[in-house]
Order: C-alpha cells, then sequence, then structure tokens
C-alpha cells in the first residue's frame, strides 16, 4: 500500500482554525464544546462545524451557534488555546487530509509569544498517531487513524514571510526581503504578532505578541447591535457582515458602515501605539509589512499611523489563508512536496 506522506499547512488562531494542502482548505472558528446529544439526536451542523470522537471526548468543534463563544474564555486565559484546545483543533483540522494512515507532515503557525512557550509540547502532543472519529449528520461515523509523523512550530508571520521568498513548491527565489530587515505585523482575532527578520533571520528583540486584534473591534459593534437588538451574532456572520457593512437580524436590515468605520478607527490608533513602542529599538528597518486576516479591513487607517515604510500584503483569496498558504511552502520546503524530501 502507497502511503506517501502529505505536508499540510495549519494556522492555529484565536479566531479561525486554518489547514491547507495546496488542493483542498479547511477553515472553522477555533471553537470547541463537549457534545451533550446523542449521536441519532444530531440534527444538520451549520457549515463549517464537526461532530468529533476523540480519546478524551465527544466534542463539537467550529461553527457551532448553539454554544458560547470561546472569545471571554480565551480573553481571560489565552493559554487556553493550546493547553485545552489546541490537540484537538488541530486533528480537527488534519482529519480530511488523512487517507489510509498516510503520514501527515504538518507546519503549525501559533502566535509568537505563543510559539516561544508552547513549540515543544505541542509537537509533543501531536506527534504519534491519534484515533478520531467523526460524524455526519445523519449519523454515519467515519473512524481514521492519523499519523503525524512530522511538526514543525513556527510563529504566524513566518507563513507570510516564507510566500515571499519561496514559490508553491517550497524552492527557494530571489527575493529583496532576503536581505533587508523588516517587521512583519499581522493582525489575527484576538492578538497582533509582530515579527522581524533581518536577512532571513528571526530576531527576538522587537517580535512579539499584543494583546489586541480584531475581536476587540467586533465586540465594540456586538455590544451596539445587542443593545439595540438583544442579539448576538456568532463569530463568523458578524465577520462577513461588517465587511459587506449590513446585517440582517430577524428580518430587518442594520446599516454598519458607520461602525464598521468607527471601529476601524477606535482600534487603529491603538494598535499604531503598540506596534510603534515595540519597534522603537529598530530604527534600521527597512519596512513594515501587513498581514493576518484583519490587515486589509484597517491598512487604509492603520498605515498612517505606523512609523516608517508600511506595505500591505495583498491576497487574492481569503485573507485569513495567507499564514497557512506559507507554512504549506515551508512543509514542501522540509520534507519536499510528496513529504519525502528532507532540507539540505
Amino acid at each position: 500500500m502507497n502511503r506517501q506522506p502529505k505536508p499540510l499547512g495549519l494556522d492555529l488562531g484565536f479566531g479561525f482554525t486554518k489547514c491547507i494542502d495546496g488542493e483542498q482548505t479547511v477553515i472553522f472558528q477555533s471553537h470547541m464544546n463537549r457534545n451533550i446529544t446523542r449521536t441519532d439526536e444530531t440534527t444538520t451542523p451549520p457549515e463549517g462545524t464537526y461532530h468529533i470522537e476523540l480519546d478524551d471526548g465527544d466534542y463539537i468543534v467550529g461553527d457551532d451557534t448553539r454554544s458560547p463563544s470561546l472569545f471571554e474564555d480565551f480573553a481571560r486565559q489565552p493559554e487556553r488555546l493550546i493547553n485545552a484546545y489546541g490537540r484537538n483543533l488541530v486533528l480537527t483540522a488534519a482529519a480530511p487530509f488523512s487517507d489510509q494512515e498516510n503520514p501527515l507532515h504538518i507546519v503549525i503557525g501559533l502566535p509568537v509569544t505563543y510559539f516561544q512557550r508552547w513549540e515543544t509540547e505541542l509537537m509533543g502532543r501531536l506527534t504519534g498517531y491519534h484515533k478520531i472519529r467523526v460524524y455526519q449528520p445523519d449519523g454515519r461515523c467515519t473512524r481514521k487513524n492519523l499519523h503525524i509523523r512530522k511538526v514543525h512550530v513556527v510563529p504566524h508571520p513566518l507563513g507570510t514571510f516564507t510566500s515571499l521568498i519561496m514559490d508553491e513548491e517550497g524552492r527557494l527565489r530571489d527575493s529583496e526581503y532576503n536581505k533587508t530587515k523588516i517587521a512583519i505585523v499581522d493582525i489575527g482575532f484576538r492578538t497582533t504578532d509582530i515579527m522581524v527578520m533581518a536577512s532571513a533571520r528571526f530576531c527576538n528583540r522587537g517580535s512579539s505578541t499584543i494583546e489586541m486584534g480584531m475581536a476587540n473591534g467586533f465586540e465594540m459593534v456586538a455590544r451596539k447591535l445587542y443593545r439595540e437588538t438583544g442579539t448576538v451574532p456568532d463569530l463568523n456572520r458578524l465577520y462577513k457582515a461588517i465587511r459587506m457593512g449590513f446585517i440582517r437580524i430577524e428580518d430587518q436590515e442594520y446599516n454598519l458602515e458607520i461602525r464598521r468605520a468607527e471601529m476601524y478607527r477606535h482600534l487603529s490608533s491603538a494598535l499604531a501605539d503598540r506596534i510603534n513602542y515595540g519597534l522603537k529599538d529598530d530604527w534600521d528597518i527597512d519596512r513594515v509589512l501587513l498581514t493576518g486576516g484583519g490587515a486589509s479591513d484597517i491598512a487604509g487607517d492603520l498605515a498612517p499611523l505606523i512609523d516608517g515604510e508600511v506595505v500591505l500584503i495583498e491576497h487574492d483569496q481569503d485573507v485569513r489563508l495567507i499564514n497557512a498558504q506559507g507554512q504549506l511552502r515551508l512543509a514542501r520546503h522540509l520534507w519536499g512536496a510528496s513529504g519525502l524530501c528532507h532540507a539540505g
């Protein structure tokens, strides 16, 4: 039996978990709760929701609107993303890519500070075999034995950097960013990461995680909507509504454009102060690159407030996948497009 290894790029974030192999994409809210319904009583779940069973229990993972958001949980105890949910979120995201126990080689991105703290532990929890059952809405169960042979953990923005210096197959290409000193600012859901690279080398000084992200802005909009409607939309719906500029609640449409503009200005001002402070000792940075799921939304307000030259990294599809795509390129660089090679 041919069990060719499969390289994956996986981005474990506070807002969304993303996993890609170059052909298939899995993306869902970083949201998990114990399942309290019997399997034969389940109804059709929302898109992006998974009913899984692991060795430690039965879970609903993803965009489950029946359960409370993890935002408050993460805000109180952000380390729970890794020590309580991380393994199960990764296994849920990787399961669709596992076929006949083919080994998986995964590059996983974490916020900078969490990468520095949790890299070794997360690798230990994930490497090896994992039994998982994935239940369909009709009660049918798919059993898989995931074989995660290799795990490489990196800070989130390294995915963006990898995309700048490597092609889709993970081959190095000529790039100005191999020779300059840059700061990559990754604006995520609950955190904003700053990663400083000098001549393609990671610099600890100046690299950090700011405990602030798009969720702070979403929460502002959600509070105002709750005062008006008594309803708080789930994260995925609110994310889409803010980008579109309106939301429909109980057959009434609410314009979000003014609220969105106010939120973008407020969040940009607060982030710019923290970013400039974090980079104050790196006076020789040539360029600041904005990336991540929130970058394109607030770049117009944020960029003029950041010291130095600022460039927005564009993406032709879902901006939330920028880092995962770069992590896939890194996986192919480390282990080859087939997973069989090793970096020299």
